[in-house]
């Protein structure tokens, strides 16, 4: 949500995405930037924006760093997450993560050029605060010169590398936005790319595209149906103790338990 409409910022604990973005960059004037940050600060001194439901502040992006003026406003209004835009050089990243980190807030990189793409590992592992990359596919696909294609046959490389990296650091791997908000069935085909690559969630641009972005990245009913009966096998076969067992023709290993696990514990988030 642009931080420049104070009337956005209101609705801010009411929202109903996992985390809302209160976006100083893209969405806000150029003219309307110190706007922006009063709002902020309003919101954080009146409540509105508070720890209690977590939140994150995108700080604008610049060949020099982002304006004091953000770094600042970290400080003040303490969100939960930082989200630092245009990441691409490891040695200027660093430096800003570390200094974010020391407000308390975790860190999210916003994957979009080519650079980003050729250094990702680099930057998910550049500071423990580091906890998300988000694709940013609009400025990748102008990085790269790419055509738009409804399968993603252009990006699936990126989304690959950035999924690898995010893995290998213990971050959350998100996805770029749907931009036509109004377009439902796109928006179910785009989310469930990255859903199908093993992404952990979708960044939306309007409350509408929220509970399709739920719906696609909640466990389907045959995944939690499998993953109930592989913790059921696990538990009554002893597959602590004798390491594998059957369940229904398949062999079921300590892998297994994890993903079904895993499942289940997305089916409690949601």
């Amino acid at each position: 949500m642009p931080a420049s409409r104070r009337a956005f910022l209101e609705k801010a604990p009411d929202h109903p995405a996992d985390l809302a973005i209160v976006d100083l960059e893209d969405s806000v004037a150029p003219g309307e930037k110190d706007l922006a940050r009063e709002n902020v600060r309003a919101a954080a001194l009146a409540g509105t924006l508070t720890h209690e439901r977590p939140w994150m502040l995108r700080i604008n992006a610049g060949p020099t760093g982002p304006p004091p003026e953000d770094l600042i406003l970290v400080g003040y209004a303490k969100p939960a997450w930082v989200v630092l835009p245009k990441a691409e050089d490891v040695a200027a990243t660093r430096p800003l993560v570390a200094r974010i980190a020391e407000h308390g807030a975790r860190v999210a990189l916003t994957i979009e050029s080519a650079r980003g793409i050729a250094h990702v590992r680099e930057l998910a592992g550049c500071h423990p605060a580091v906890g998300m990359l988000i694709l940013g596919s609009a400025d990748l696909r102008l990085s790269l010169a790419a055509p738009e294609e409804p399968e993603r046959a252009w990006e699936r490389h990126a989304m690959a590398e950035l999924l690898v990296a995010a893995r290998c650091h213990g971050a959350c791997a998100i996805d770029s936005v749907w931009f036509r908000y109004r377009d439902d069935d796109g928006l179910r085909r785009h989310a469930g790319v990255a859903r199908g690559m093993g992404f952990d969630g979708k960044s939306c641009i309007h409350p509408g595209q929220v509970p399709v972005v739920h719906e696609v990245f909640a466990p389907t009913p045959e995944e939690i149906r499998w993953a109930e009966a592989v913790r059921e096998a696990w538990v009554s076969g002893d597959g602590a103790g004798r390491g594998v067992v059957s369940m229904d023709g398949e062999m079921i290993e300590a892998l297994h338990l994890t993903l079904a696990d895993r499942i289940l514990r997305r089916l409690r988030s949601d």
